[in-house]
């Protein structure tokens, strides 16, 4: 396990927000890992960030407890829904509610884990990789302008890390009253990592380098140092924020 922030070069704050929760649940454990990427200019974005994680801590406390007292709950799959979608009523209220916060929102990316099984959750650009072996797969797909431009065949992969337009999120947490994130249900194996990111380090740092990094070290706090600092050294441009998980 490694986990890391840093503000970056050029931002004068740190809107990103993650963490890393371990719910027990009977003999078992339900872990919880998750970042954020807050934007609206001035302290809007690290709230906006700072309350989708309340949320998730919330929500993933509230089912464990349920759990363990013996009554009745939803699949963990449904639980990560509704949990996205009660962080998008908290954000878009507080946004609705106070002029200078309007606009703001935020990223999330998270993956569950229980029994063998990973539950991820996804809206913005925020990502979720997996290394399985001596491969890194995507396992999230970017709510971005210049993605959905090389989905219709209008921009390559190469255009697109150069575009003006690279950082346009299309979704996002709090912006509008409704929202429908991306699900995805995985089967977790022994010796898997799993690396959430925001885009202020795979921005910067290629998935193979990520992967090259996590197979040249098995320290994985030292993982995560060197890809903050990979970043900051080709700009910094934005906050980064890692976290790399590894199933025991």
């Amino acid at each position: 396990m490694g986990h890391g922030s840093d503000v970056g070069r050029v931002r004068p704050l740190n809107e990103d927000y993650h963490r890393v929760w371990s719910f027990p649940l009977g003999r078992a454990t339900l872990d919880l890992f998750a970042v954020a990427d807050g934007m609206g200019g001035a302290s809007s974005g690290e709230v906006a960030s700072k309350v989708a994680m309340e949320v998730l801590d919330e929500s993933f406390k509230r089912y464990a407890e349920e759990t363990n007292n013996g009554h009745q709950v939803v699949a963990v799959s449904t639980l990560v829904d509704k949990a996205f979608r009660l962080a998008n009523r908290r954000v878009y209220g507080l946004a609705t509610q106070s002029e200078g916060r309007r606009g703001m929102g935020t990223t999330l990316t998270c993956l569950a884990m229980l029994g063998g099984r990973g539950y991820v959750g996804h809206v913005g650009d925020s990502r979720a990789f997996m290394v399985r072996g001596d491969t890194i797969y995507q396992l999230t797909k970017d709510h971005s302008w210049v993605e959905e431009q090389i989905e219709k065949g209008l921009l390559t992969e190469e255009e697109a890390l150069e575009h003006e337009w690279r950082n346009l999120i299309t979704r996002a947490l709090g912006t509008r009253q409704q929202v429908h994130p991306d699900l995805a249900e995985l089967e977790v194996r022994r010796g898997d990592l799993y690396v959430l990111s925001t885009d202020g380090l795979h921005g910067l740092v290629e998935p193979e380098e990520i992967l090259a990094e996590l197979k040249r070290t098995r320290d994985r706090q030292h993982a995560v140092d060197y890809l903050l600092a990979r970043a900051n050294e080709r700009g910094g441009h934005d906050n980064i924020t890692v976290v790399v998980v590894e199933v025991p």
